[in-house]
């Protein structure tokens, strides 16, 4: 599924220029267990650091790793058409 949405890093030093001018808004920004994750809309270079490709994002956008509510991660995981049910916070081979 093509999706117009993408998950990249944003340094704490750009996400604060964003919150300046309003522009996070136009994001989710996801305060991450070593950092911080905004999903932009394409184009848009809202983050100043890698994109993550799909399978990352499934694999980062994870309860275990995001210090944020579900409902925010439930939205950026809907944003890049990622599926709620996959959002487990269990780690393969954990039990």
């Amino acid at each position: 599924m093509h999706t117009q949405y993408r998950a990249r890093w944003i340094s704490r030093r750009r996400l604060e220029e964003l919150r300046r001018s309003g522009r996070q808004r136009q994001g989710v920004v996801i305060d991450y267990y070593n950092g911080y994750l905004i999903v932009e809309p394409v184009g848009s270079d809202l983050g100043d650091g890698p994109i993550l490709s799909p399978e990352t994002a499934d694999y980062e956008l994870r309860p275990v790793w995001c210090l944020v509510p579900k409902a925010k991660l439930k939205e950026a995981r809907r944003l890049l058409g990622l599926e709620a049910e996959s959002m487990n916070g269990e780690l393969v081979g954990a039990g």
